[in-house]
């Protein structure tokens, strides 16, 4: 069975930022740029949503700390493959699972990998999220539309593929580390599938899925009326795998692009859990160029959070649950008010990193933690200079000599006295 990928729409005609500008001043957007084309494209344009969702700050604050964001920490990628041109640290050998070609085709899973873990440009600009982290490359698709024959030079996406890449990755939990895996994907239910989804969190990853875009390319089982909003609309029957226990769902917010209405681009779904702004976000090609991500997607979204997790266990000593309560609850919308476009809310890294929160192992309570202060060095402050001094001293000594005089005086006294009249007899 094929599956449909939940990834951005094709909407060049709607970019209201930036684009990466090419020699030649064409612009384009990482979906757009050709892979044969010698034409050099970058962007120094500011990643939109790390500024939406604080994670400048966040990366300055780490920076100050000397934590380097998403050291130690490994991500699977679950998609269409990461190039080998693009500029993120890998983990392990990539992972073909059923696909055909040797290198990836699809723009798709570099942009993801990218907006987890993409280093900065050579300018200095930030990319990823948690540059430090590594990428575990799980291919699972050539191009989401091949074909299924047998002579096809390239592979769709299939439930075989999934499960093949998902078994490589919880064998890989292990050594290399795993901590999140990330699935842009939109599959249909299998129970295998699930299983392998379940093993994974009691092996300490979580798995970061979309909620699903609205677009005219919606997946084979989701009713047509969904190319539309409709009131009490709610897509949670039809997207999976984030409708599963342990997976976290993700939708993208509109903030950043064209229209501001979320339901033109995504579905509302009940198993939303938190949100992410994805438009005029900063990534890398096939070619590993800088490019720029036009319009909301919740595949997009699904990757900034998990590059928000990475940064989050990078800074702190806990569990993947932990964090992903912290996360929820530094929200800025109401974890215990679940919107269907926003779940607890848009993501908020700087305060998930800083506010003060005890979490348990396996992010079930919550409460107030200590206040963590920058570090400072505190010192007495110098006294103003006491220009009186001296003069006190030498009053404090004619004062004592003074005194010893007088005293010395009284003391003979009595001895003159009687000399006197020794004397005078």
């Amino acid at each position: 069975m094929r599956l449909a990928l939940a990834g951005a729409a094709v909407t060049a005609s709607l970019v209201v930022c930036p684009a990466a500008v090419a020699d030649d001043g064409v612009e384009a957007d990482c979906q757009a740029i050709p892979l044969q084309d010698t034409t050099h494209f970058a962007t120094s344009a500011p990643s939109l949503p790390l500024q939406e969702m604080g994670v400048d700050d966040a990366l300055a604050r780490l920076k100050k700390l000397r934590v380097k964001p998403g050291e130690g920490v490994t991500v699977a990628v679950i998609d269409s493959g990461v190039a080998s041109s693009a500029p993120i640290r890998r983990a392990g050998e990539p992972v073909r699972a059923g696909v055909k070609q040797q290198e990836p085709v699809y723009y798709h899973g570099t942009a993801v990998a990218g907006l987890i873990a993409g280093r900065a440009r050579p300018g200095g600009g930030p990319v990823g999220i948690a540059p430090w982290a590594r990428i575990f490359d799980v291919r699972v698709y050539d191009e989401p539309d091949a074909s299924t024959a047998p002579d096809s030079t390239e592979s769709p996406m299939t439930v075989d593929n999934l499960r093949e890449g998902l078994d490589a990755v919880i064998a890989a939990v292990p050594t290399l580390d795993i901590r999140i895996v990330n699935m842009s994907l939109a599959i249909p239910e299998d129970p295998e599938i699930e299983a392998r989804i379940a093993r994974l969190w009691e092996l300490g990853a979580v798995v970061v899925a979309p909620t699903g875009n609205r677009s005219s390319e919606l997946p084979s089982d989701l009713p047509a009326s969904f190319e539309a909003h409709a009131a009490g609309e709610d897509a949670a029957p039809y997207i999976h795998p984030a409708d599963l226990e342990h997976v976290l769902g993700v939708n993208a917010t509109p903030a950043g692009s064209s229209n501001p209405d979320p339901t033109s681009w995504v579905l509302e779904n009940s198993t939303t859990d938190v949100a992410a702004p994805t438009a005029g976000g900063v990534s890398y090609s096939l070619r590993g160029e800088s490019c720029l991500l036009a319009d909301p997607a919740t595949s997009y979204a699904a990757a900034e959070v998990s590059g928000v997790l990475a940064l989050l266990q990078s800074a702190r000593d806990e569990s993947i649950a932990a964090s992903v309560r912290r996360l929820l609850t530094t929200a800025n919308g109401r974890p215990d008010v679940p919107n269907t476009l926003v779940g607890a809310g848009e993501v908020q890294a700087m305060d998930a990193l800083t506010r003060p929160m005890q979490v348990d192992d396996d992010g079930t309570e919550v409460g107030a933690g200590t206040v963590e202060h920058e570090p400072q060095l505190l010192s007495v402050p110098d006294e103003p200079e006491d220009v009186l001094a001296q003069t006190r001293d030498d009053a404090v000594w004619w004062g004592l000599a003074g005194g010893g005089t007088l005293l010395l005086a009284l003391l003979l006294r009595p001895v003159l006295a009687r000399r006197r009249r020794t004397v005078s007899r």
